[in-house]
């Protein structure tokens, strides 16, 4: 469900947050400043990570962090679109995929070069980009969110994904391997 994150400032404390209602939010904190918020496909997911990337700097027993002027300009540039970070689930797929169209491409040229034949060479490369997805699958994530920020579900369909993925790359490998 659609839904905001956001970055507050209450006194010299800052604050990682998700709501359905911004304004109603902000109202009912009433914090000195709102530094920057962006709405998202997960909330819930952002935050997560947010919050477990600035772990460290947590107040105990509060929601609050104590963050350095640098780690504040780190925080925000995640709210933006060229942040590092995916903001949403479907983005993790996406890079996946995208590794493994970088890995099929670059092993196809490596084992043509090699001179394993056309058919073998495709075949390989599909083997090798079934990899990123077979992570995926494993893990429940290619280096975007750790699997403990994600409630069960959402990480239960990326696997599933990346399992298909990773089948059907691996049968055409087979198929062309043993047919070509």
């Amino acid at each position: 469900m659609a839904g905001y994150v956001y970055l507050i400032r209450v006194g010299d404390l800052y604050r990682i947050g998700k709501a359905d209602n911004l304004d109603r939010r902000i109202r009912k904190i009433k914090p000195d400043e709102l530094l920057t918020s962006i709405m998202t496909k997960e909330p819930a997911t952002l935050e997560a990570r947010l919050l477990r990337k600035f772990k460290s700097q947590r107040i105990p027993e509060t929601g609050y962090l104590k963050l350095s002027k640098r780690q504040i300009r780190e925080c925000k540039k995640q709210f933006e679109l060229k942040g590092s970070l995916p903001h949403t689930l479907d983005a993790e797929v996406s890079i996946t995929l995208f590794a493994s169209f970088l890995l099929f491409l670059l092993s196809s040229l490596i084992f043509n070069f090699f001179n394993f034949g056309f058919a073998n060479a495709i075949s390989y490369s599909f083997g090798v980009a079934s990899f990123p997805m077979v992570v995926l699958f494993i893990t429940g994530s290619f280096g975007g969110y750790f699997s403990e920020d994600l409630s069960l579900f959402s990480l239960l369909t990326n696997r599933i994904k990346g399992l298909f993925i990773a089948i059907a790359m691996l049968s055409i490998a087979y198929l062309t391997f043993n047919f070509g």
